[in-house]
């Protein structure tokens, strides 16, 4: 094997690393975005494609979200338990 298919072949295996680290990191925001997409589309359709308008619509209408994306868009406060 030449140099330059060596450098060629490890410029691949890096580049699939990156991807997959990427893909790992973007699979929990895919299933966030899969819990929230009925009710972003039910409660915050008109501004959509904007994220940060939708996020601050579905803050606001947390009380009629799904359970599941009620979990991310706003989740439960931690309690002191004192026992």
């Amino acid at each position: 094997m030449g140099k330059r298919t060596k450098m060629l072949a490890a410029a691949l295996v890096l580049s699939g690393a990156m991807t997959a680290a990427a893909w790992c990191q973007g699979l929990s925001e895919q299933q966030e975005a899969a819990d929230c997409q009925g009710d972003a589309l039910r409660l915050c359709g008109p501004y959509i494609p904007d994220h940060a308008k939708i996020h601050a619509c579905l803050v606001t209408y947390k009380v009629y979200l799904s359970p599941a994306c009620r979990s991310i868009i706003a989740p439960a406060k931690h309690r002191k338990h004192s026992y």
